[in-house]
This record gives structure tokens, C-alpha cells and sequence, in this order.
């Protein structure tokens, strides 16, 4: 809900009390949303049919057939509900009957689908209440996902962009959205540096696994092995590189593509010493260990200060549970027995 007034961005509209904001609001529109819609010619018509429809702030003008189509283009600019919400709006106002095709606005709302009985009479939920609590669990789930990623491209480039990247969607839908907003459209301050911030953080993860072996790891030199050509998924074909490590084992590198150099030719590696570990060796010296820290580090710092600011910025309107204060029990007073 829009508790605070704002201004039309083009005259013509009436301003609204708080109670006509409020009930936009539990029709399922963005306020704030149809306060920016009102900056073109078409965007105020679409917002007047809308204030028609569902609110008092028009006396005297009743909604035609032309002002429900022009609703559905409006919830499609300023709503992020289903058309079904807006259909049962429109059933619950009396106005299903403007129009001309079995009392739906099929052009602007979709196929018609007759509403049910139940769908008829459902009340739309109402925004959870935005608490602290929810706000910090909704932010520690965004972190457990972020240390998911980190450790993901840790073991395998490829799996930690991908599945760290969709895990860092599903939590802004999950996490932010439904937890720290309780089903509210976010602000856009707070959309943009989640999405800059999850970008910076899945390009940080290309160099995890690098930065993590080599500050983990031993650094000595090693000896080119062998080359061979595997099959991956979907029937590529790449090219592997092996090597022959200090402590006699042989293993594949990080990266895949061919020998820099030829068979036996002597290379500065880092690895873990005892073979078979999930942090396969790469091909750096001492001097690299700065630079990919630089090239990790950089985009990391970044992408963790834009999901803290956000985390900081989505504190604004939270509210605090009442508490309720304990009432004492009164104890029955003895009563006098005389004799």
C-alpha cells in the first residue's frame, strides 16, 4: 500500500485520499506504478477508467464498456497479478456486465474463462505484514545462496554461474519478494542493485575455483603429461590437458582446451598435493596469485556491497510486531469462613 501522497505527472487526474490509494492497492494495482503511468496522453485515460471502476474519486462518472478495456491495459502496465485477480475485481464491483461478450473484457483481459463460484466470491490476499523478522530471514537465505554459488564454482566453473545464477533468481522471487516485501513489488533501488549484484557475483565465481586453489593449494612445477580429446554433453567434443605433478600424480587441469606446451615440457602449477581432490591444478606462478585475486575479489566486494545495500535500503517501512504485554493473573481472594 502507498501510505504517502504523490503527484499525477500530468494534470487532468484528482488526487487521491489515502483510503483511494489503499483500495487500488487491494484491488491488486501498484500505486506508485499508476502515478508513473500518468506521464503520457494514453496513461491518463488508462488511469481515469481506473479510479472510475474502483474508486469514488470520480463523482458523478460511471465506467463504460471503454473504461474496462482500458483497466486491462493498465493492469498489464501497473499490476503484477494474474488477469484472473482483475476478472474477479471487476465480477465483485458489479462491472462484468459492460461488456458486450458474456460480461468479460475478452480483449483486454485474455481468452474468456467463466469464473467459478469460489473464484466469484475469493477475497485477493491481502500484503503480508513487512517485519523484521522476515526481513532478516528473507536476507539470510540471499546469503546462504550466495556462499551455495561460492562453493559450487569452487567445484566446477560451469555449475556455479549456472545453477549460483538461478539460485540467486529464485531468491529474489522467494527470499525478497515474498519474505522481505510479504508479495509487495520491491522499489526499484532495491531491483537494480540485486540484479547488478548478482551479476557482479556470477562473474566473480568464473574465477572461485582459480583463487581457491592457488590460496589453498601448493605451487611447484609440473610437466606437461598428455593430451586428449573427451566427449561432453550433447556429444562435443573438447580438448584436455594432463599434467604430471611433484607428487607423482597425474591430473587433468581446472581449465580445458589444449597444452600450452609440448609432452614433458616443464610448467609452474598450483594443486593439492595428494591427488584425487575436487580442486583440480592450474597453471599460474607465484605473480598470478595478485592478479586473480584482483580479478576475484574486485567483482566479489562489489556484488556484496550492492546485495548489502539493498538488504540496507529494503529496512525502509518495516514494522515492528506489537507486542502484547502479559496481563497477571488475579488470584481468587480466600473467603471469610467464620465460625
Amino acid at each position: 500500500m502507498v501510505d504517502t501522497a504523490e503527484e499525477w505527472l500530468s494534470p487532468g487526474l484528482p488526487e487521491l485520499t489515502k483510503a483511494q490509494r489503499e483500495k487500488l492497492a487491494q484491488v491488486g494495482f501498484d500505486v506508485q506504478r499508476l502515478y508513473e503511468l500518468s506521464r503520457s496522453k494514453y496513461g491518463v485515460s488508462q488511469v481515469r477508467s481506473a479510479l472510475r471502476c474502483f474508486t469514488d474519486a470520480c463523482p458523478g462518472e460511471q465506467p463504460t464498456v471503454a473504461d474496462v478495456a482500458r483497466v486491462g491495459e493498465a493492469w498489464r502496465l501497473a499490476s503484477t497479478r494474474p488477469a484472473t485477480i482483475l476478472r474477479r475485481e471487476l465480477t465483485r464491483h458489479g462491472l462484468n456486465h459492460l461488456d458486450p461478450d458474456a460480461g468479460h473484457a475478452r480483449s483486454a483481459l485474455g481468452e474468456y474463462t467463466p469464473l467459478s463460484k469460489k473464484e466469484r466470491e475469493q477475497k485477493p490476499k491481502p500484503p503480508r505484514p513487512r517485519t523484521p523478522g522476515r526481513a532478516v530471514a528473507g536476507w539470510a537465505v540471499v546469503l546462504l545462496l550466495v556462499v551455495v554459488q561460492a562453493l559450487l564454482g569452487i567445484l566446477d566453473l560451469g555449475i556455479g554461474m549456472v545453477i549460483g545464477g538461478i539460485g540467486l533468481i529464485v531468491g529474489w522471487f522467494l527470499a525478497v519478494r515474498r519474505l522481505v516485501y510479504g508479495r509487495r513489488n520491491p522499489p526499484r533501488p532495491v531491483k537494480v542493485t540485486y540484479i547488478l549484484g548478482a551479476i557482479a557475483l556470477c562473474y566473480a565465481t568464473a574465477s572461485t575455483g582459480a583463487v581457491a586453489v592457488m590460496a589453498l593449494g601448493s605451487h611447484g612445477v609440473a610437466h606437461i603429461a598428455y593430451e586428449e580429446t573427451d566427449t561432453g554433453s550433447h556429444n562435443t567434443k573438447y580438448k584436455q590437458c594432463y599434467v604430471d605433478l611433484p607428487d607423482s600424480y597425474t591430473e587433468p587441469l581446472r581449465t580445458t582446451g589444449s597444452c600450452p606446451a609440448p609432452d614433458g615440457s616443464p610448467v609452474d602449477v598450483y594443486y593439492q598435493p595428494g591427488g584425487d581432490s575436487p580442486l583440480r591444478p592450474v597453471l599460474a606462478n607465484s605473480a598470478s596469485l595478485d592478479r586473480a585475486g584482483l580479478v576475484w575479489g574486485l567483482p566479489a566486494a562489489l556484488g556484496l556491497g550492492l546485495l548489502g545495500y539493498a538488504a540496507a535500503a529494503s529496512t525502509r517501512g518495516v514494522e515492528r510486531a506489537p507486542r502484547t504485554e502479559r496481563v497477571p493473573e488475579q488470584r481468587a481472594r480466600p473467603q471469610d469462613r467464620r465460625h
